[in-house]
């Protein structure tokens, strides 16, 4: 954290997990493969785009719900991770 006259400004590392890496998500190269936390659960999908924003970064990804169909969806890159092995 750092302050400036009265201010209060706090990093990303202050505020995320330590255990997320955003690192890990902005260096794949596009598309990549990718587990995204949706409906509740973590599902397979591909990560198709970023964006920065203002808010951070954004992530256009595609997987499939549990009623099997296709879905293209924006969703914060904290809700994204590395597939299991």
């Amino acid at each position: 954290m750092t302050s400036r006259k009265g201010v209060v400004a706090m990093t990303d590392f202050a505020i995320r997990p330590q255990v997320f890496d955003l690192r890990s998500i902005l260096q794949l190269a596009l598309p990549a493969h990718v587990v995204a936390w949706v409906d509740g659960d973590w599902r397979p999908a591909w990560l198709i785009g970023r964006l920065h924003c203002a808010d951070g970064w954004i992530a256009l990804i595609q997987y499939t719900d549990a009623t099997g169909r296709e879905l293209t969806l924006r969703l914060s890159t904290d809700r994204l991770a590395a597939p299991r092995p």
